[in-house]
């Protein structure tokens, strides 16, 4: 049953927002007029959750804090994205004709090095801000995801932002539609993180931009933040049918910490106004603002699109009886398998090499994307990625570009080895197995430990009935060999159908296969 809560200033109602976000029973909160001193955390939960003003003015109802990026938290530490006035970390929240302000004022003291105080942060998904004012200067508005791994998606619907540099930003698919984008200071209104691997960014479709008496030609369209210097945040900022005033300079964007904004995704399209110059790049069409947010529709029947290594890759028939066990797959699923294996790739290479780009126009919605990774990452080479940091980064990309197309990511652990000793298999992959399985398990991604159900499996045949699964060829037994081969990485044709076997098994156990 729906609850709502009433919050405001009397006996009979609740006296704070955080108070009613206590219940996590209540569907709505209405707040009665007043200005409501807050840090507001909206944390997750099972219902969507609708905050309002009763009145539907937001100049009625005020929720202010006063924090910058810089003052200490109780540990000592300093906030750095925290210090938001209101964070939202909860899916299907909509806030509906309330003010959020951050009231920190940067001209008190120039001399402060942090200078950034945000208003509103969003890391859930499905969110509407509809009707609002977000009252700041410096990074007013950060329209975030809680990893790179997780797309995120907000709606910003008729609402009134200010701000002077970078006040709207961040790495969520976002659609700004409508109201007004007041620029109180010279500076840039927005700066992209967009993830390379997802196709949307911002979308800011028929808003206002407007100054408060600002000179012209003092304000940028925006630049494209690369967090901590991240190669791969290609932001992504596209103004369409938009009203911009005299205040945005010809030169609409600039680059930021190094990063060249022409290697970023920004354009605009058919605006208007005195600060429409129309020198920068231009769409050829608009992007459909009512799809923007929207999950991209299935292409057709379900496949199984692998990126691996040569454990899995597909091989001519003169290299007989090599296979890849990503070969075999469809015989033991029955779906379609597009095979991108590349022999000899690590996460790092596959990238770095281009293969993931082939790989991603093979993706779509309702496909399953197979990520095996590890045989080549420990390489101490190009390939290089270690467990701890650059592998789970990659792997990352992996699963959120799936995600960002409606695709089902599902991690593998390596497949083990030929590795005996006294009768038994040891692991082969040190902490690249355990890596992924933490990854899957931080960022919610389906999981088939092939590690450890090869192992299993190699154990079960024992160490001389296993020579048949791996490339043991006698000396003259195949063209390709002449000399014979002893490897106990790569696969048989027996191997690799053992190893599609598992992978199938897996498959089947999320309910991807039948």
């Amino acid at each position: 049953m729906p609850r709502v809560i009433e919050v405001g200033d009397d006996a009979d109602l609740v006296p704070s927002l955080s108070l009613a976000l206590a219940d996590e029973s209540a569907t709505e909160i209405l707040m009665h007029p007043g200005t409501y001193v807050e840090h507001v955390v909206v944390a997750p939960r099972q219902m969507p959750l609708l905050i309002r003003s009763t009145s539907g003015d937001p100049e009625d109802v005020v929720v202010s804090f006063e924090l910058r990026q810089g003052d200490r938290d109780r540990t000592g530490m300093p906030y750095v994205q925290d210090c938001a006035t209101f964070t939202i970390d909860s899916d299907h929240v909509t806030l509906r004709g309330i003010t959020i302000e951050n009231p920190f004022d940067k001209r008190v003291d120039p001399s402060l090095p942090d200078q950034q105080a945000l208003a509103l942060r969003t890391r859930g998904d499905r969110i509407l801000i509809e009707a609002c004012r977000l009252i700041g200067q410096q990074d007013t508005v950060l329209l975030d995801a809680p990893s790179w791994a997780a797309p995120r998606r907000v709606h910003l619907r008729e609402c009134l932002i200010t701000g002077d540099v970078d006040f709207v930003y961040g790495r969520a698919t976002a659609l700004i539609e409508g109201g007004e984008i007041r620029s109180v200071g010279p500076g840039y209104v927005t700066a992209p993180s967009t993830a390379a691997e997802n196709p949307r960014g911002f979308l800011f479709s028929g808003v206002r931009l407007t100054s408060e008496g600002l000179a012209p030609g003092s304000v940028h369209l925006g630049r494209p933040w690369h967090p901590g210097g991240k190669p791969d945040a290609l932001g992504q900022a596209l103004f369409v049918h938009c009203e911009i005033g005299a205040h945005i300079a010809a030169v609409a964007w600039t680059e930021m910490g190094g990063f060249d904004w022409q290697d970023a995704r920004l354009a605009e399209f058919e605006n208007t106004g005195p600060g429409a110059h129309a020198t920068g790049p231009q769409l050829d069409e608009a992007p459909d603002a009512r799809a923007w947010l929207e999950d991209p529709p299935p292409t057709g029947a379900r496949r199984v699109i692998v990126v691996s290594d040569s454990t899995a890759s597909p091989y001519p028939p003169e290299r007989a009886p090599r296979a890849g066990w990503a070969e075999h797959l469809t015989e033991f699923t029955g779906l379609e398998t597009i095979n991108r294996a590349i022999s000899g790739a690590s996460t790092r290479s596959f990238i770095d090499e281009g293969w993931w780009d082939l790989a991603l126009a093979d993706l779509g919605a309702g496909d399953v994307l197979a990520i095996g990774f590890g045989h080549n990452d420990p390489k101490p080479d190009h390939r290089f990625a270690d467990p701890f940091t650059r592998h789970p980064a990659n792997l990352r990309r992996f699963v959120l570009a799936a995600r960002a197309r409606g695709a089902v990511p599902v991690l593998l652990t390596p497949v083990e080895r030929r590795t005996f000793e006294d009768g038994r298999l040891r692991s082969s992959h040190g902490a690249y197995p355990q890596a992924v399985r933490h990854l899957a398990a931080e960022e919610h991604v389906d999981l088939i430990d092939l590690s450890a159900a090869s192992q299993l499996w190699w154990q079960e045949l024992g160490e001389e009935r296993t020579r048949s699964r791996f490339m043991w060829v006698e000396p003259g037994t195949y063209p390709a060999y002449p000399a014979g081969e002893r490897d106990d990485t790569h696969f048989s044709t027996a191997g690799a159908r053992d190893v599609a076997r598992l992978v199938a098994d897996g498959l089947r156990s999320l309910g991807l296969a039948n």
